[in-house]
């Protein structure tokens, strides 16, 4: 299995060599946007990622909107994940985190990961490690009440409103920083205690879900399965310890039967 150091070395140089790109966004979708650096850092990365594993296929965020074929391969063989700026709308205001993440997936099954924030800290994993770069890991010492992530940009308003309430009955909730790179890593440092997101696409979780998962964390989707590289799903619980995912997928199930 690859060093995840040497994948860092590789992100690393990219995020540098593509540095004074031009930033200007333009919408993909509505609220999705994009820059020209987005693409230059996911053209280099694919370049550099697939020599590192012959006959190793490459999907990043920006090219997967011209190659409606990839979900039906993103579940064989060794696959690179890509999303060039994680949290490009924080980067077009140039307010909040933005990460580089790369993330290897075998037969559907994350592998190895990378996340570099971007002057800041970074996570990595293979198989059997995960390492936090130029950060320390802080006490996980357990609080009086959980802490944890929300990110109910993509549920409908009164579900959001439902699920929100009660979890702040018992839990302290932060919202979503835009960028799940940086969620994660607050996870596995010990800001956070759990995340919760609706919206599941490869790009954005294969690398952290699978950190948080080596570290020691429990990653299930909304239906309870544990997570996996598909193409898309819809909910996704990451927190320190089983029964805290069981009980929160509980309350997330809640509010949706509430809904209908």
């Amino acid at each position: 299995m690859l060093d995840p150091r040497l994948v860092l070395a590789l992100v690393d140089a990219t995020i540098e060599a593509t540095n004074g790109i031009d930033s200007s966004p333009w919408e993909k979708s509505p609220g999705e946007w994009v820059t020209e650096r987005d693409v230059a850092i996911e053209s280099m990365m694919k370049m550099r990622l697939a020599p590192l594993i012959p006959g190793s296929r490459v999907l990043g965020e920006e090219w997967a909107a011209h190659d409606g074929e990839w979900p039906s391969w993103i579940g064989c063989g060794p696959v690179w994940v890509i999303d060039p700026i994680d949290g490009t709308a924080n980067y077009v205001a140039g307010v909040g985190p933005v990460a580089t993440m790369v993330g290897l997936v075998l037969d559907g099954s994350p592998c190895l990961s990378c996340i570099r924030l971007h002057n800041g800290p970074a996570l990595i994993a293979d198989s059997s490690r995960v390492m936090v770069i130029d950060q320390p890991i802080q006490s996980t010492e357990r609080r009086a009440r959980s802490r944890g992530m929300v990110s109910s940009r993509f549920l409908p308003r009164t579900v959001a409103e439902q699920f929100l309430g009660v979890l702040s009955d018992d839990f302290d909730i932060v919202e979503g920083s835009g960028c799940a790179g940086s969620d994660y890593l607050e996870l596995v440092s010990g800001t956070f205690d759990f995340l919760i997101y609706e919206r599941v696409l490869p790009w954005d979780h294969v690398p952290g879900a699978h950190a948080a998962t080596v570290w020691g964390a429990s990653a299930r989707m909304g239906d309870g399965c544990l997570y996996q590289a598909q193409p898309e799903g819809a909910g996704l619980v990451v927190s320190r310890e089983e029964v805290l995912t069981q009980h929160l997928l509980g309350l997330r199930r809640s509010a949706l039967r509430a809904e209908s």
